[in-house]
């Protein structure tokens, strides 16, 4: 049985309340043995019969429920002995295949994001842009998000690749080109992959459609790096291929995306101190989660030239 067939059954069984529905079959039951047996003075042997056969069921309910569970237990141990090669081969696919895709190959990924759910993600982002902090966006491409965050300043755009930042660069006027910060990393090298930037300085950190592609090494390597680099207060959003659920294992089975469970990465994430502040999934191909460095965002601007950025027109 592959990965995504067991990881689809553990999804059913989690969509389904079975303990809500146990409980109240049981408390439904109670209430029916309790009117007859209330009223079972005439025939005190059938009532005792009745709430016999309702302590039995009772039972048996609570045992349904306990085999479900325990079902649900099995299914995970045998998701998390399972993965261990979807883990490696996802590693292997990205050292090897991933890291010589070319920035023309690149920029024609594109992630499948419904309207409602754009609308949802450009709305989290805007709340968290503020004029007086820094802001970083990874891999901007060819989607429009960079727009939702030019309020912040300075913002810094990273890539692989210079090649891979003009689309989104060059949506601007010159004169706000200038004041992008742009940089070109790899992490595909030994060391620090955000080396180069400063430590507790970011407000916000976006990457959209670029841990989808990346093995569960690197994104812990950039979450440790995303906590030096923010300040308290300072927020992640990330999208990435969900594999806690059947259709995210799908596409890494196909190799369209890597094998990244959310709960990999969110245990992670919590173990170097972030909270978790929102885990979505999107109807199409999105799904992303929200980190936030403890503590509250401050700075210590106190003015702001008064301008409106906007991209430039054809």
């Amino acid at each position: 049985m592959k990965l995504s067939d067991i990881v689809a059954q553990l999804n059913l069984l989690d969509s389904l309340d079975v303990a809500g529905e146990c409980s109240t079959a049981v408390a439904k039951l109670n209430h029916i043995t309790h009117m007859i047996t209330e009223h079972a003075d005439q025939n005190q042997t059938a009532g005792d019969s009745i709430t016999k056969t309702y302590d039995d069921i009772s039972k048996d309910i609570a045992k349904f429920s306990a085999q479900v569970e325990s079902l649900k237990d099995n299914l995970r141990s045998e998701i998390v002995l399972k993965e261990q090669e979807y883990l490696s081969n996802s590693l292997h696919v990205y050292r090897e295949e991933m890291i010589h895709d070319n920035p023309d190959m690149i920029l024609k990924r594109r992630l499948g994001i419904d309207s409602d759910d754009d609308m949802r993600l450009r709305t989290h982002l805007k709340n968290l842009t503020d004029w007086r902090i820094p802001g970083m966006i990874i891999r901007p491409g060819l989607e429009t998000y960079i727009e939702d965050m030019v309020p912040m300043d300075p913002l810094y755009v990273i890539d692989h690749d210079k090649e891979l930042l003009q689309p989104a660069v060059s949506k601007f006027t010159p004169e706000y080109q200038r004041r992008l910060r742009e940089y070109v990393i790899n992490d595909w090298d030994d060391g620090p992959i955000l080396g180069s930037l400063p430590n507790n300085q970011f407000g916000t950190i976006f990457a959209y459609h670029y841990f989808n592609h990346k093995p569960m090494p690197i994104i812990c390597q950039f979450l440790n790096e995303f906590y030096e680099k923010l300040r308290p207060g300072g927020m992640v959003i990330m999208t990435y291929n969900n594999c806690d659920l059947a259709h995210g294992v799908i596409r890494a089975e196909h190799t369209w995306m890597l094998y990244t469970p959310r709960r990999l990465i969110e245990q992670h994430a919590i173990d170097l101190g972030f909270e978790l502040i929102e885990a979505y999934d999107g109807k199409g191909d999105v799904s992303w989660l929200e980190f936030k460095k403890p503590g509250d965002i401050a700075s210590i601007r106190g003015g702001q030239t008064l301008a409106k950025i906007v991209a430039k027109t054809d």
